[in-house]
């Protein structure tokens, strides 16, 4: 049903913020691309945004639609970078994550770097690891982003950027009238997690088992658009990183509230072996800057009174 130039376009509308501009971007026609976008709509059966609008504001399953093109267009980018490049690339940079929800703004600029740099080929291992830290004293890993900061020999840490881990809810949830969360409020709901053990979750260490508290149930989803729409569905509450719900804070479709009184701060690193640091360094700078445009774009409120998302 999806081809990549629907993806293409979603990106194009965002980046546009309206027709014109993303008939512009994608060089066809004002009247080609509405044609276009009326005939994927047939397909799917929703409109993908809301019309006469200025600027351009999706609808639900256009905001799903988009986060996938974000997913998946600099992938095929980076996929075709590499085929062009063929033998040509003498250098590897491997990375791993430890972050589900890194893909935003990880492969964007993955992509930007390979624009810069076409001799490095950037290899993302495994996509998310739940020990990055012995993968890289293996030597598995040139270059790992992390929330952990664990003191280990031989390890150099740069900081990225800080972010608030919140607490996401439907419209109409009875917690949306907090100014924020407490542990016993999560007691009997359901609570949608990436698929990472508990204990390497932030909201269970840091949060729920200080308090002895746990939810009533947990379940697991893979994909952070997903468990975005659920959540707006009301089938459960998600704890994720506030830059995450950005999109969905502009369109109104969700709540997000403090992990606490003072908040769940922490601190993303690029994590890496002193051996690395000269190809290590020309990549940093890419990705502190796609990371630090999404912290920019989206301040967490600290006030009290609700705020709608």
């Amino acid at each position: 049903m999806l081809e990549l130039k629907h993806l293409k376009t979603m990106l194009a509308l965002e980046r546009g913020g309206n027709l014109a501009s993303a008939a512009d971007l994608l060089f066809v026609s004002q009247s080609a691309l509405s044609h276009q976008l009326k005939e994927l709509e047939s397909r799917i059966g929703e409109r993908l945004f809301e019309r006469k609008s200025e600027p351009l504001r999706f609808t639900a399953s256009g905001l799903t639609l988009l986060n996938l093109a974000r997913e998946v267009v600099p992938r095929v980018n980076k996929v075709e970078a590499e085929i062009k490049s063929g033998a040509q690339a003498t250098e590897e940079l491997r990375i791993g994550i430890e972050c589900h929800a890194c893909f935003q703004w990880l492969l964007p600029a993955i992509t930007e770097f390979n624009r810069r740099y076409p001799d490095v080929s950037v290899d993302l291992q495994g996509e998310n690891l739940f020990d990055g830290i012995t993968e890289l004293e293996r030597q598995s890993l040139d270059l790992l982003f992390t929330d952990d900061r664990v003191a280990a020999e031989g390890l150099e840490y740069e900081a990225l950027g800080d972010f608030e881990l919140v607490l996401v809810m439907g419209l109409q949830d009875e917690l949306a009238e907090q100014s924020f969360i407490q542990p016993e409020d999560l007691k009997n709901r359901r609570l949608l997690t990436y698929p990472v053990p508990l204990s390497k979750l932030d909201l269970f260490r840091q949060f729920l088992q200080p308090a002895k508290c746990h939810p009533q149930s947990v379940k697991t989803v893979a994909n952070s658009s997903v468990m975005l729409q659920m959540v707006a569905a009301g089938l459960g509450v998600a704890a994720v990183p506030d830059w995450l719900v950005k999109d969905f804070d502009r369109q109104q479709l969700l709540c997000s509230r403090p992990l606490g009184q003072q908040g769940l701060r922490k601190t993303l690193y690029g994590a890496y072996q002193p051996a690395n640091r000269q190809k290590i360094q020309e990549f940093l700078p890419v990705v502190r800057s796609n990371f630090r445009q999404l912290l920019t774009s989206q301040p967490v409120s600290s006030e009290k009174t609700p705020q709608s998302i």
